[in-house]
């Protein structure tokens, strides 16, 4: 049958109703929005280079970095120094699935590859289709991917928009984006958005 219970009215003052979580409010909102727009876009990207040791000979190094996904082809971008002397490079897209890639192209002078794979289902991230909005002070995420678990996010804001010289070869990078958004070990080439061309979120 139905249970009942009994309050007694002298202590009753001192009972507190337990309450649902509260509600996200309107930033943690926004941040939640862009989190889950842009992760099915961010890839984890491991790549196998041969080492060499004086006692034992040839071994496998592997490292990791974040990319993107840029079209529904394939073409994914990361940072050179992610593949570099990689002798395979695979990438294990948010949903798990793993692919084998193979390098399309090379910028060393501004760290960036150009990488395809052959997969079904692919979720472009959503680009801006032009830099030149872009403000010091406006907010930025950076989501990465860089262990092949989950996706992780972190937010800040533009701190700069300057030239710098290219570590690679020291040529002129210009315009680069400098942002206070931490960049956690591992994360090279995150999708970095800004709030502008999202909005619509």
């Amino acid at each position: 049958g139905a249970s009942t219970a009994t309050v007694d009215p002298n202590t009753a003052s001192d009972l507190s109703v337990a309450s649902a979580a509260p509600a996200y409010d309107e930033e943690e909102q926004q941040n939640i929005a862009v989190y889950k727009r842009a992760l099915p876009s961010v890839v984890n990207i491991t790549s196998t280079a041969v080492g060499f040791d004086f006692f034992y000979g040839a071994y496998p190094q592997q490292g990791q970095g974040s990319g993107f996904i840029l079209n529904k082809e394939g073409l994914i971008l990361t940072n050179d120094h992610v593949i570099e002397k990689a002798e395979q490079v695979e990438v294990t897209l948010s949903d798990k699935r793993n692919f084998k890639a193979t390098v399309v192209s090379l910028d060393k002078g501004h760290d960036l590859a150009l990488l395809k794979i052959d997969a079904p289902n692919l979720v472009p991230a959503t680009l801006a289709e032009t830099s030149t909005g872009l403000a010091v002070g406006q907010r930025v995420y950076a989501i990465g991917n860089p262990f092949g678990l989950s996706g992780t996010m972190t937010r800040g804001i533009i701190s700069a928009i300057r030239s710098v010289r290219s570590p690679a070869n020291g040529s002129l990078i210009e315009d680069a984006i400098q942002t206070d958004a931490s960049v956690n070990p591992g994360r090279s080439e995150e999708h970095t958005s800004e709030l502008q061309s999202l909005r619509h979120l």
